[in-house]
């Protein structure tokens, strides 16, 4: 994995726009597309398996409100002053799949802290396998022992977490 612990950046000066902005700029820098999208746990679907891989189902069409709820994540870790990052993990439909990291404190195994915005992306982006069938998604949750929500990403969001922030 490709890191950047951007100096430039403190997290609370720089608004959602901005940091995408810087964010898309360091994947152009590192030769990646910058059109980026926003996934969370409940779009993805990878084998229930004790074995690192990196193949995984993404749900399509990607929710519209997925971006409007990475701005509310990064909103809250500004205000509780959380550590974040902006990390780019997958290929899908000439987008990158990217998503937010958000830590209560500072991580020595991810490099971050809760000062500056950290950017970060897996240097070989696997390609997600899109689902654009109704039926077809809704197999996945009937074979639990084969597959699970989620895909390799260790510290993905869900969307649920934001409802228990907003509590």
């Amino acid at each position: 994995m490709e890191q950047v612990l951007s100096e430039k950046l403190i997290i609370a000066e720089v608004s959602f726009e901005q940091a995408v902005k810087n964010f898309k700029e360091f994947l152009a820098q590192n030769n990646l597309l910058i059109d980026i999208v926003w996934i969370f746990l409940e779009d993805t679907f990878s084998r229930n398996s004790k074995f690192y891989e990196t193949n995984f189902w993404l749900k399509f069409p990607i929710p519209k409100d997925n971006e409007e709820l990475a701005k509310k994540y990064y909103i809250i870790g500004k205000k509780e002053k959380l550590c974040i990052g902006m990390y780019a993990f997958a290929l899908c439909e000439n987008k990158v799949c990217c998503n937010l990291i958000l830590l209560e404190e500072d991580s020595e195994f991810l490099l971050m802290s809760p000062k500056y915005l950290k950017f970060s992306f897996l240097k070989d982006l696997p390609k997600v396998q899109p689902i654009k069938n109704q039926l077809q998604w809704n197999l996945f949750k009937l074979f639990p022992f084969k597959y699970k929500q989620g895909c390799f990403v260790g510290y993905m969001q869900s969307k649920k977490d934001f409802a228990a922030f907003n509590q």
